[in-house]
């Protein structure tokens, strides 16, 4: 399963020290994980200690924690939709900011060549 995004939580961190479960592809010790995306927030989990950028992550070893109640998940979904949707009007903002400017700038361009 692949890697959810995660978050550093101090009480459950650093490198799983049981010799089982082992990353399948590494062959290494996983991670602890506390999931940080959509329905699977707060869940606990091992994860492949491999960076992203250095090679394959092969995802989530095992799952600490079992699934969150139906009723939670879908709060949850909610919740980072509801993010997802506000961030995304932001970043059209600043689209239409970054044009404005840039058409500004053409303007002051265009009449300091025509002043001199």
């Amino acid at each position: 399963q692949e890697t959810p995004d995660s978050v550093v939580e101090p009480s459950f961190c650093g490198s799983y020290t049981e010799s089982e479960p082992t990353c399948m592809m590494h062959h290494q010790r996983p991670k602890k994980m506390v999931a940080f995306e959509g329905a699977l927030t707060g869940r606990r989990f091992l994860g492949c200690p491999m960076q992203q950028d250095v090679g394959v992550k092969c995802g989530v070893v095992e799952w600490v924690d079992g699934p969150w109640p139906e009723i939670l998940q879908r709060c949850l979904t909610r919740i980072w939709d509801m993010y997802h949707e506000q961030n995304l009007g932001r970043v059209k903002d600043k689209q239409a900011h970054e044009k404005e400017v840039a058409k500004l700038k053409k303007e002051i361009d265009f009449l300091s060549n025509n002043y001199s």
